[in-house]
């Protein structure tokens, strides 16, 4: 009654009392706690999935190459990779695979250029998968002039197969007269990995998208437009590789269920399951608490007959003894 007085007298509504003793009550009650303690549960493990998410998640994988499924009767969403670029334990796990064109671009600086994004599921091939005559490397040389792209680092040799020429004017014949697929040693680890038709064309051509659209920016740093010029001043050190790998990046869910039971990283399953059954055990403490108190009556009624006891041996009257 004081209190209520008191909040009278600030000049609070009664109604705004009633709203924080509603408050009151469902914050201590155990419904409300459950409900918080599972959300926070919840969080927790997709803070784990987010931050902490393992060696496959986003690490680029490859280098790869691509051909096309060996049966039509394989779904377009699928990705088929080999047992030594993915652990058999992820097949038929949904996954966001991004294609990367790799290449050593100005002054031998590796160059990591995104091409396209994919939500495929993914079947782990046990063995390594054959190889077709029409296959997607990433090292198909542009039809370009030879300065506007960047050639990769070769390996030494004696003498190269053109010493003493002039440079050809085409990328391609310069490729074939320097004998550059020959010398370069980037794709002599491939894993070849299997995607539809459909895909490997769209893979394919973002990588031509991606080399045009340097090219003409170089080109147009050269002509005679000022505002051309000053807009791509610095596109002859963003030239394009003339040949190059194709990487693959994995992306997993972060949603609970994923991360408690296929997450391809065991550290984080395990961090994972971790804060589930420290949350469980703070439950059960919350539960059953080992300096549990009665309630009120309970406590009442068995501490009434010990203090009547007490009581009566108080004023109980000794005998005399004569």
């Amino acid at each position: 009654m004081e209190f209520q007085q008191i909040i009278g007298s600030v000049g609070i509504p009664a109604s705004w009392l009633e709203f924080v003793q509603l408050c009151t009550i469902i914050w201590y009650s155990m419904p409300f706690r459950l409900f918080c303690l599972l959300l926070l549960v919840l969080c927790t493990i997709w803070v784990i999935a987010k931050i902490y998410s393992g060696d496959l998640q986003n690490a680029e994988r490859g280098p790869v190459a691509i051909r096309r499924h060996s049966a039509s009767s394989i779904p377009s969403d699928t990705i088929i990779v080999p047992r030594t670029l993915v652990p058999l334990s992820m097949d038929g796990v949904q996954a966001r695979c991004t294609f990367l064109y790799v290449y050593d671009g100005h002054r031998g600086k590796r160059q990591h250029t995104m091409l396209l994004t994919r939500n495929m599921r993914l079947s782990v091939s046990a063995t390594n998968l054959r190889a077709l005559t029409e296959m997607a490397k990433g090292n198909e040389i542009p039809d370009v002039r030879t300065e506007e792209v960047c050639w990769p680092i070769l390996d030494i040799e004696s003498e190269t197969p053109t010493q003493g020429y002039a440079t050809a004017e085409r990328a391609q014949e310069h490729a074939r007269a320097q004998r550059i697929l020959e010398r370069w040693s980037g794709d002599d680890a491939l894993q070849l990995i299997s995607l539809s038709e459909s895909v490997m064309n769209d893979v394919r051509q973002a990588r031509q998208d991606f080399i045009d659209k340097r090219v003409s920016e170089l080109r147009a740093s050269k002509s005679g437009n000022v505002v051309d010029r000053l807009r791509f001043a610095g596109a002859a050190a963003r030239r394009p590789g003339a040949v190059g790998n194709y990487y693959i990046k994995f992306q997993f869910s972060n949603d609970p269920a994923f991360v408690l039971m296929k997450h391809p990283d065991r550290d984080v399953r395990m961090t994972a399951w971790l804060t589930v059954l420290t949350s469980l055990f703070a439950l059960a403490m919350e539960l059953f608490p080992l300096e549990a108190t009665p309630p009120s009556g309970i406590a009442a009624a068995v501490a009434a007959p010990a203090d009547d006891a007490i009581q009566g041996a108080r004023t109980r009257v000794r005998p005399r003894v004569p």
